[in-house]
């Protein structure tokens, strides 16, 4: 067995020779001699070696045969394994996909609630889509909650009081005219104080429950009689509450405000004061201007009032630089007090001293605080509304001023039906008097 390694070397340098001579080597028989002998006898190496490894008893190894078909067979186990990893990712990515869809799922329904109230939201600040025609009737408030079930005790609130609403009451005003209020002048006929009784202002207002407790928005639709047809359409969308302003240069100005009236708005006066600029900008005849002598500014005051009878109070057209100027204003309030009426200040200017000195004067007021359709589409009306509604619930109080532009009856329309329900009302502006600071 020595010598066994040695004799497979000199095997292993023998095996291109030709079978014939090694067939004609003598061997001894027996042993080992009987292993080199069929190793002689076959002409392939790896054959012989398996030979010899079964008659010594050691494990085969693997010859080029052998290799050969270990690699085929790999082969095959690759090509059919193929399938089978194909088969396992597409399973994996199924089950990724079902796993994400499940999640997706469970999150929508986890914040559906977050996500709709998010979509009311923006729908109305930002996109608000005009669903009435123009010039169509005003919509009807929106349905009241259902009655409670029996047994059910509802609390108290002062949210609502009143039924039905204050907005949408049926209501007939005084006459527009009553000579009892009323004083023959060079100019016309002026208001007056009466020796008793209510001043014009409250002659002329829109009653209002002083004991409803729900935030009060005074709305002032402004720049009225110049054109029939835009009043049409003022009276046909508006709210009754919505006080109406009329310049008082517009011809026919009476039956205009005879038919404001007659529907159930209130009404003021828009005089013109001086703006900047003047007279480049130039608001129209009769402007009352700070170059003026008081005496001068009062004659044309009395002659803007003398226009109509009927109206609450007055309210500036334009005005920017007649309001800051504090004597020729503070003279021009003297002469409203005096009238028994109210003034209402559009506010076009930071510099207005209007607020501060009808105070003084004991002149019944009030101010604008948002112009409403400043930017004149749905969505900028929108948001002006809702401003109005966050400082009446933080002030109990808001005016607003606005135009008789379409986009903005129609956005004052829509608002208006579901204010009850927001636990707001809307209100002429003399239930707003004297509720707000002096600026």
């Amino acid at each position: 067995m020595a010598a066994l390694p040695i004799r497979l070397k000199a095997l292993a340098s023998r095996k291109d020779k030709p079978a014939k001579a090694a067939k004609t080597t003598k061997r001894k028989k027996g042993g080992d001699d009987d292993a080199f002998e069929a190793l002689l006898a076959g002409a392939d190496e790896d054959a012989s070696a398996d030979v010899l490894a079964a008659r010594l008893g050691v494990p085969k190894r693997a010859g080029r045969a052998g290799a050969s078909t270990a690699a085929v067979d790999g082969k095959r186990g690759d090509q059919d394994d193929k399938p089978r990893r194909r088969l396992n990712l597409f399973a994996v990515a199924v089950a990724l996909t079902v796993l994400a869809v499940a999640g997706t799922v469970a999150w929508l329904a986890a914040t559906a609630e977050e996500t709709a109230a998010a979509r009311r939201k923006a729908s109305t600040l930002a996109d608000i889509i005009v669903t009435l025609p123009q010039g169509g009737p005003r919509p009807v408030d929106a349905p009241r909650a259902a009655a409670p079930a029996e047994g059910v005790v509802k609390p108290a609130t002062d949210a609502a009081p009143h039924d039905p609403d204050p907005m949408d009451v049926t209501v007939k005003l005084a006459p527009s005219r009553n000579d009892d209020l009323l004083e023959k002048t060079r100019a016309g006929y002026l208001p007056r104080m009466p020796a008793k009784g209510p001043a014009p202002w409250q002659a002329y207002s829109r009653p209002f429950p002083q004991d409803d407790k729900r935030p009060r928005i005074a709305l002032v639709m402004a720049d009225l009689g110049w054109s029939p047809s835009a009043l049409e359409k003022v009276l046909a969308r508006m709210p009754a509450a919505v006080t109406l302003a009329f310049a008082a240069g517009a011809p026919n100005l009476q039956k205009a405000v005879d038919q404001a009236r007659g529907d159930g708005h209130e009404v003021l006066l828009q005089v013109p004061m001086e703006p900047q600029r003047f007279p480049q900008n130039d608001p129209g005849p009769g402007t009352l201007l700070t170059s003026l002598p008081d005496e001068k500014n009062v004659d044309r005051l009395e002659t803007a009032m003398a226009s109509a009878t009927g109206y609450v109070g007055l309210t500036n057209l334009t005005g920017t630089k007649f309001l800051a100027s504090h004597d020729s204003l503070q003279t021009v309030l003297r002469q409203v007090q005096r009238r028994g009426l109210i003034y209402v200040d559009s506010w076009p200017t930071t510099a207005s001293q209007a607020t501060r000195i009808a105070t003084q004067l004991g002149l019944p007021r009030a101010v604008s605080d948002v112009q409403v359709d400043r930017a004149p589409s749905d969505a900028g009306v929108a948001a002006q509304l809702a401003e109005l509604e966050r400082l009446a619930k933080l002030n109990g109080v808001a005016v607003g001023y606005a135009q008789p532009y379409p986009v903005t009856l129609e956005g004052i329309a829509r608002w208006a039906v579901g204010l009850r329900d927001r636990g707001i009302v809307l209100a002429p502006v003399t239930a707003v008097v004297n509720r707000q600071a002096d600026r």
